[in-house]
């Protein structure tokens, strides 16, 4: 009894110099009052209606770098509970008693680029990226990361994705004919309300389905019919993870004390955050088997699959790496269940945004369809539909694609650690409690790390005075990049995130959003829903992206009503 109590004191005294250490490093840098020691800003920022209300509201008072309270202000980890990771390895809150929250340029740039693999994914946030996707890229770290992405690697270069823009245009035809069959009944001389998220999401799955496994969801085939794949997608994130009791947050928080070991069976509680995600990945591997053992018999028949897709690539580079460095058969279908929602559910919702702020602004729709017009005019006799480059050329439709991107962050957040002592350059000083101004921040190993994708996309130092406006014309002013600092993958926003762990899929994203909303706005015209002026969308936090919903009917879960009008 008297060991159990000696060593229950000698943890509770380390748990406590630990504490202290951490608190030493941001106690001077200024953040807002939490109010609760109990749950410190916890609950306020994970049940936010709108995504960066918060952080920008923290941004103008404390500047680009701040520090926030985490639940019972000691070194506890509370929102990997709910924090599962997506392609380029975005979460929410890691509860160690505060964290450090970034929007500053230089920083982002620093800990991303220039450190790396000094700023890891916590243990917690890798282990429930596990129990959602499975052991994947997106879990992985360090050495067993540079493997995984040595593999996928030649899946996603230039040439084999050039390769799938017949099967992105012809789902996005598919899309634009099953949204006029749904709409026949009504007058097609004026737009019809529609709710466009639930079409999107069904082409992203099929484009998935084909481009990557070579395997038919047919999510949209028989659109009203029910579909397995189709059916665990629908609501996936926002039916687990929307506003998060404060049990569940507690709960959470209580993990820290887990041997990972056990944090394995915590996937089999009966809770809403992890039913719904066992049942994708039990899903999602069990299809990957199938398509790994039609894949297995085609090369024994000496048979090739209908094209190049990515699972078959990723599989020949496997096999003819190195044996250290190897996949097993469980983390190749880790890839699977990786991919499978990194490049489904965030493509999907940032077209639902992108279609939302054309229906806004007509003028904008307009030009993109005058653009479309133009350059299809100009092709080839024997071209009947566009090529990359033609898409590439469209310089204003992707001027709208880059601003969604920066306006709509599908992940508004990127959660690392410090594994190292470090000192971080600040592209703005910033001035302390004490009323000291630094232009570089010390931290030491351990200190969480919440960088605000959200925040740094609409910084006026960044991307101008009218940063909090949708303006996809600031992308066409040649000068725009001269006095930025690089942080971003694609037209230096962070949606896709940064550095070694960057989306390895954002190339692909970016073709299948061109070839999609090209198809659309040369067919379809949309506008604000027809009879809903008062209608509110939000952008609202599920776990680790965000799902547009209609103010007022949460309740009713991921949508977006738009007025649908045909040209042809």
């Amino acid at each position: 009894m008297h060991t159990i109590i000696l060593a229950f004191i000698f943890g509770f005294a380390i748990l406590c110099l630990s504490m202290r250490r951490r608190r030493r490093w941001l106690h001077d840098i200024a953040g807002p009052r939490s109010g609760s020691w109990l749950y410190g800003h916890q609950l306020r920022f994970n049940r936010q209606n709108d995504v960066g209300e918060l952080d920008f509201e923290w941004n103008r008072r404390y500047g680009n770098i701040w520090r926030i309270d985490d639940c019972f202000g000691v070194s506890f980890r509370c929102s990997d509970y709910y924090s599962f990771l997506v392609s380029h390895s975005s979460g929410q809150l890691e509860c160690q008693g505060e964290s450090l929250m970034v929007a500053d340029p230089k920083a982002i740039h620093h800990i991303l680029h220039v450190q790396g693999y000094g700023y890891p994914k916590t243990r917690l946030s890798r282990q429930f990226t596990a129990l959602a996707f499975g052991r994947g890229v997106s879990w992985a770290a360090d050495d067993t990361h540079v493997q995984h992405r040595k593999v996928l690697a030649p899946a996603f270069a230039a040439q084999p994705i050039r390769a799938f823009l017949p099967i992105f245009r012809r789902v996005a035809a598919q899309l634009v004919q099953i949204w006029k069959d749904q709409l026949q009944c009504g007058d097609m001389s004026k737009p019809q309300v529609l709710s466009v998220s639930r079409g999107f999401s069904n082409a992203t799955l099929d484009i998935i389905g084909e481009t990557v496994f070579d395997y038919h969801f047919g999510s949209l085939d028989g659109f009203e019919e029910r579909n397995e794949f189709s059916d665990i997608f629908h609501n996936l994130w926002a039916n687990s993870n929307l506003h998060p009791s404060k049990p569940a947050i507690l709960f959470g928080a209580t993990w820290q004390f887990i041997p990972e070991s056990l944090l394995r069976f915590v996937e089999y509680l009966p809770f809403r955050q992890f039913v719904r995600f066992r049942e994708y990945l039990v899903a999602g591997k069990r299809a990957g088997k199938e398509m790994l053992k039609d894949m297995t018999q085609y090369v024994s028949e000496g048979k090739k699959p209908h094209h190049a897709d990515i699972l078959s690539i990723i599989v020949d580079a496997n096999n003819s790496s190195d044996s250290s460095v190897r996949l097993s058969e469980d983390e190749v279908l880790s890839q699977v269940t990786t991919l499978l929602f990194a490049g489904h559910e965030t493509t999907a919702t940032t077209l639902t945004w992108l279609a939302y702020e054309l229906a806004h602004h007509q003028a904008d729709q307009d030009e993109i369809r005058r653009e479309i017009t133009g350059r299809r005019a100009k092709l080839p006799l024997r071209q009947r539909d566009f090529s990359v480059a033609d898409l590439d050329a469209l310089v204003f439709t992707n001027a709208c694609i880059k601003e969604v991107l920066r306006f709509h962050p599908i992940s508004p957040w990127v959660t690392r650690e410090s594994a190292i002592h470090d000192i971080i350059p600040l592209s703005k000083p910033i001035t302390l409690k004490s009323g000291k101004t630094i232009a570089d921040i010390e931290i030491g190993s351990g200190v969480p790390v919440l960088i605000s994708t959200c925040a740094y996309n609409r910084l006026a130092s960044v991307w101008g005075a009218d940063a909090h406006e949708w303006n996809p014309r600031r992308f066409l002013n040649p000068h725009l990049r001269d006095t930025q600092v690089s942080v971003g993958l694609h037209a230096n926003v962070l949606t896709f995130s940064g550095g070694n762990s960057g989306c390895i899929g954002f190339r692909f994203a970016l073709l299948e959003m061109q070839s999609t909303i090209t198809e659309l706005i040369e067919n379809i015209k949309f506008t604000p829903p027809p009879g809903m002026d008062d209608i509110e969308m939000l952008r609202v936090p599920v776990g680790a992206i965000m799902a547009p919903m209609v103010k007022g009917k949460l309740h009713e879960r991921t949508q977006m009503p738009l007025g649908v009008e045909f040209l042809h």
